[in-house]
């Protein structure tokens, strides 16, 4: 569960050459109640400490309504990933307009 509000999540995600990633979330106010997210749009990119683009992450949203959506990346984009490296990652949504970061962290690669 990850509550929308002004500040971004801190949130470090762990990959494993030779799998697939995926990681589903949902989206809810801070009284718990899910955020519809109809009409919202999701990106995210995972980066070198130095800011160089290593990937891009694919956002579904599975059930809008309930406020579900995830973030995968297949395994060949993580095969070309460095293991010992530490990443950065963000996602950022955008809701009438106005985008703002929704989650950041660390990414660490590993062998399988």
């Amino acid at each position: 569960m990850i509550v929308l509000n002004n500040t971004g999540a801190s949130v470090d995600l762990l990959l494993r050459k030779g799998a697939v990633f995926v990681k589903t979330f949902t989206l809810e106010t801070s009284a718990g109640t899910p955020i519809n997210l109809t009409g919202y749009t999701f990106a995210s990119q995972i980066r070198t400490q130095a800011g160089v683009l290593s990937a891009t992450l694919t956002c579904t949203i599975i059930n809008a309504g309930q406020g579900t959506f995830s973030i995968s990346l297949g395994a060949p984009a993580i095969a070309a990933l460095t293991v010992g490296t530490r990443y950065v990652w963000d996602l950022e949504y955008t809701n009438n307009s106005a985008t703002a970061e929704l989650m950041r962290g660390y990414v660490d690669i590993v062998n399988e």
